[in-house]
């Protein structure tokens, strides 16, 4: 005959609520032990997927809608290339991501979930990232763009008034970047008829190659076959910039040492090194400015009809001599008029 075992067990978090069972012994005591360690054991297991005092794996994000990638994986996998380069760098855990929008690429950022980016120079200063490193090819951080044509649809740039541009969305400088700094203020703000927007160049040159949009500007290299209508002075590329500012600073200091460097080419450019501060600041400038008319003669544009000379609002008569009254006359006496006759 078996004996019976009653035992008080406390429940785990030291709430103490007796519990009266009839048990073999054998299983009784297996049990109470079972109890007492279950506790110690699930304190001392690590989380799942990450090793105890292991660094946290960082985010490199790619948002540059002026850099060709056939697709979003591609991007993707090109976002990987780099974290994979800065790992092996810096022994820190990283992973790649790319974004086609600026409204994803916002959300994450501020989520805190995206460490470190790759992003177009117009939107680093837009955004006052702090940048890390400059996008480089043969040894220069700027690279011309060109405006590219479909077919039959004019071979310059003065064939293209009032035809339609596919136009990259990137933020409010758009429109500044094109006329100030593609275009140097040589032609109207309103040259190009207003056409279609892309989210990333790619869209843009799908759009003029299916007949959508009759030109759009694109980095020298990545023409798509089009052909180049004009092409631009050189345009700074992407930048590589810390977008979560709570990072350790020896986490900082080891990614921009790093990073310095990389290879990785893309098409676009072919790795990282400084930036170009001359480059950069005419850009800024220009983004900064409003949208400009031209000034002069354009160079652009076929000659356009002469106008009158501007008339001084008021003349300049400080060099003159006094100009001198005639003194003014006596006073004159005027009769009484008659009386009045009837």
């Amino acid at each position: 005959m078996r004996r019976a075992l009653r035992l008080a067990v406390a429940v785990p978090l030291a709430v103490a609520v007796p519990l009266t069972v009839a048990v073999p012994l054998t299983v009784a005591v297996l049990l109470a032990v079972a109890l007492w360690a279950a506790p110690t054991f699930a304190q001392d297991a690590p989380a799942e997927g990450a090793a105890e005092g292991a660094a946290p794996t960082l985010v490199v994000g790619v948002f540059a809608p002026h850099v060709y990638f056939p697709n979003s994986l591609a991007r993707n996998r090109w976002a990987e290339d780099v974290a994979r380069a800065l790992q092996a760098a810096t022994g820190l855990p990283m992973k790649g991501r790319g974004f086609t929008t600026a409204g994803e690429f916002d959300t994450q950022v501020q989520a805190g979930r995206v460490d470190f980016a790759v992003v177009d120079a117009q939107f680093q200063i837009e955004r006052g990232l702090p940048a890390l490193a400059q996008g480089t090819v043969g040894g220069a951080a700027a690279r011309p763009m060109v405006l590219v044509v479909g077919a039959g649809r004019g071979g310059k740039i003065s064939e293209l008034q009032g035809r339609s541009l596919a136009a990259v969305t990137l933020g409010p400088g758009d429109r500044a970047f094109l006329s100030n700094y593609l275009l140097q203020g040589q032609v109207e703000p309103d040259y190009f008829k207003k056409g279609k927007t892309a989210r990333d160049v790619q869209g843009a040159l799908t759009l003029v190659s299916l007949g959508k949009a009759d030109a759009t500007f694109t980095y020298a290299g990545s023409t798509a076959g089009l052909s180049v209508a004009f092409t631009s002075r050189p345009v700074p590329l992407p930048v590589f910039v810390q977008t979560d500012p709570t990072l350790p600073d020896e986490h900082v200091a080891a990614v921009r040492r790093a990073i310095v460097g990389v290879k990785v080419p893309n098409g676009v450019f072919d790795g990282f090194g400084g930036a170009d501060g001359k480059a950069n600041g005419t850009l800024a400038r220009a983004l900064r400015a409003a949208p400009a008319r031209p000034e002069g003669e354009p160079v652009l544009t076929p000659p356009r009809a002469a106008a009158l000379p501007p008339v001084p609002a008021y003349a300049d008569l400080s060099g003159a001599p006094p100009v001198m009254l005639p003194a003014p006359a006596a006073d004159l006496v005027v009769p009484a008029p008659p009386g009045d006759q009837f």
